[in-house]
């Protein structure tokens, strides 16, 4: 049979014209230039797939597989099927002619199918393989970004409250160490406080052999400081908000030691009394200054460690006057008090203002370089120093007089926090039982010397603050605070149960050892919690816009509450005997214990910022402001 497209025959006509398109199409120089192309994805996809050309080339030995992949799929892939031998019998019957061209179809169709699904097959991969390789291309500019920031500051690991890397440590012991002498330096004027605090014990029987005092003036002597202290803590605040923290902190070094000098060489008690007062002052303005140096300049993830060292060396202060005081008359250990001081200000004078302060009167450069200074000088302090820029921003939003602004509803809780925890930490009696330690243990009738157990005392109250130290960024200030109520709760009923038996007539005598174990374990209590965490917690939860004045009235109050306590246990006793007062500072401690349950929140770990929006939910009235104001561009 001829294959002619004038042959009347249909299969003719059909090959014919077949032939003619190849000869028409075929052997083009684009196609030549595709071969290269289609014969190398040949070689990577495998035998089974072979490109299709875009345009067929197709001869008069075209085979029914390539006329049914072209005309299905034209530049597609389709599986390579062996080869249908084609009939080149030039003469058939229309009947055998007609029965080839029906099989031809049927294969054409069939082979068409598999055409379509393996072109459907190629293009999902090469879809899935486009979007594989446009993730690579996406993700290789921020790895190598990521790979050069790394390079860069390879120590700059999560602070203030972010989430910290798997095993990352949490501080640096470049930055670490500027912090502890920070700490150290401030720590100093603690330990002025300390020793000031101790010094009437051991002074008083020399000083009676020096002086001609009386009975109300050695009460007096003792009781002069913490009146002192009140005045000194409402200075404070102003002082630490107007000249800075660091210049303030300087500043008490001076009417220390004038005070320490006063005394000794004081020649009549008027002088002793001056200088006490002196000390009292610089007392009442350390004991709010000290938490807020600290606390705005310490990292969340040592601040509570190092929130403690001011009331470790106080107590250190206190045992060493204790000791000294064995040896040394009290013109002497009047002058070892104004040599602390000496000390104290020359370290003060390395260490840099907050950078917090600095942000409040707008010098940030300064703010930045104090902040280098505490985290070293390889640190990257960038996202602190953010964070910085947003709190003031928050807090300059609130304008108007300073001191109503401590009764704002935003600021309420956290000032009625801060007074709470004072109220309870001086409402415990620890001042009424570190001052009458002597008393207690003669009234009790125990055994044991009583000057050798307020010494025992003193140094069980020095070695708890180091336990403190080491739990509290362990255990958190909630929970140290919950063991202080408990512990203190338990001795202080079981002291009083003590002295009910002794006072209705029962034989206490062989339970001698119970009250110095009480007060071991009341002392131990309260120096793990509320004696320490109270102060700590100043620094942490008053607000940046209002810090130096709720500090100062904080500071205020507690000197007020331990003036009226020491003042007033004689008095208690006498109305409800020694039994009635220690339980009635159990119930206080009971009272106190479900106000730290409720009321206190867990600063553990946690930035001055995120604590701030906690208690005042900051940042709010800045959204809505930013809020109103794409509103009104919007308009």
């Amino acid at each position: 049979m001829s294959f002619n497209k004038n042959n009347p025959n249909a299969v003719g006509k059909i090959m014919g014209y077949l032939k003619q398109l190849s000869t028409d199409m075929g052997g083009s120089e684009q196609t030549r230039r595709g071969q290269g192309d289609e014969e190398r994805l040949y070689r990577a996809r495998g035998p089974k797939y072979a490109r299709v050309p875009s345009r067929p080339t197709l001869s008069a030995s075209t085979t029914c597989t390539s006329l049914a992949t072209s005309c299905g799929s034209q530049g597609t892939l389709a599986p390579n099927y062996a080869a249908i031998p084609e009939n080149v019998s030039t003469e058939s019957s229309s009947e055998d002619e007609q029965d080839s061209f029906e099989k031809t179809r049927r294969h054409f169709q069939q082979l068409r199918q598999i055409s379509l699904g393996n072109e459907f097959k190629y293009k999902m991969e090469m879809e899935i393989k486009s979007a594989k390789d446009e993730n690579l291309r996406n993700s290789v500019p921020f790895v190598k970004q990521l790979s050069t920031d790394s390079n860069k500051v390879k120590t700059n690991y999560a602070i203030n409250g972010d989430s910290q890397p798997y095993n990352a440590p949490t501080t640096q012991s470049l930055f670490l160490w500027t912090q502890v002498f920070a700490a150290l330096a401030v720590s100093m004027g603690s330990m002025i406080v300390g020793f000031s605090s101790g010094y009437t014990s051991p002074a008083q029987s020399s000083m009676n052999a020096t002086l001609i005092i009386g009975k109300e003036e050695i009460g007096w002597i003792g009781g002069i400081m913490p009146l002192a202290a009140l005045a000194g803590g409402i200075l404070g605040g102003p002082l630490i908000e107007g000249f800075g923290r660091k210049l303030t902190i300087i500043g008490t070094a001076i009417p220390f030691f004038l005070g320490w000098m006063l005394i000794a060489n004081a020649n009549g008690i008027a002088m002793v009394l001056a200088g006490r007062a002196f000390c009292g002052l610089s007392v009442g303005v350390g004991s709010l200054a000290f938490p807020v140096y600290l606390g705005e300049t310490i990292q969340p993830e040592v601040r509570g460690s190092l929130g403690l060292l001011p009331t470790a060396l106080g107590n250190t202060g206190i045992l060493l006057a204790f000791f000294a005081g064995i040896k040394l008359d009290w013109r002497h250990l009047a002058f070892l008090g104004g040599a602390l001081a000496i000390p104290f200000f020359l370290l003060m004078l390395i260490t840099p203002e907050t950078p917090r302060w600095y942000f409040t009167k707008n010098r940030v450069e300064d703010a930045r370089k104090a902040l280098q200074w505490l985290r070293g000088k390889n640190v990257n302090v960038e996202k602190e120093m953010r964070e910085l820029t947003r709190s003031q921003a928050e807090a300059d939003l609130v304008r108007g007089n300073q001191f109503k602004q401590l009764f704002a509803v935003k600021y309420i809780p956290a000032v009625l926090i801060s007074l709470g925890l004072m109220f309870f930490q001086q409402l415990s009696g620890i001042n009424a039982v570190i001052f009458y330690a002597s008393t207690i243990f003669e009234s009790a009738g125990s055994n044991i010397d009583p000057q050798l157990s307020s010494v025992i005392i003193g140094v069980v109250n020095f070695i708890s603050t180091f336990i403190a130290t080491v739990l509290i960024d362990r255990l958190g200030r909630k929970i140290l605070l919950y063991i202080s109520s408990v512990s203190m709760i338990l001795t202080l009923v079981a002291l009083g149960s003590y002295y009910y038996l002794q006072n209705v007539g029962v034989d206490v005598k062989p339970y001698g050892w119970l009250p110095l174990a009480c007060l071991i374990i009341y002392v131990l209590g309260f120096s793990i919690g509320f004696g320490p965490i109270p102060w700590l917690m100043l620094g942490e939860i008053l607000p940046s816009k209002i810090r130096g004045n709720a500090a100062s009235l904080a500071t205020g109050f507690n000197w007020t509450c331990a003036f009226i306590v020491t003042k007033t246990f004689p008095n208690i006793i006498e109305a409800i005997y020694m039994h009635g007062t220690v339980w009635l500072f159990s119930v206080i401690c009971l009272i106190g214990l479900f106000f730290v349950i409720f009321f206190v929140p867990e600063t553990r770990g946690k930035s001055l910022e995120e604590i701030e929006k906690k208690l005042t939910g900051g940042s709010v009235r800045i959204r809505n402001i930013n809020g109103n104001k794409h509103m009104q561009n919007g308009c």
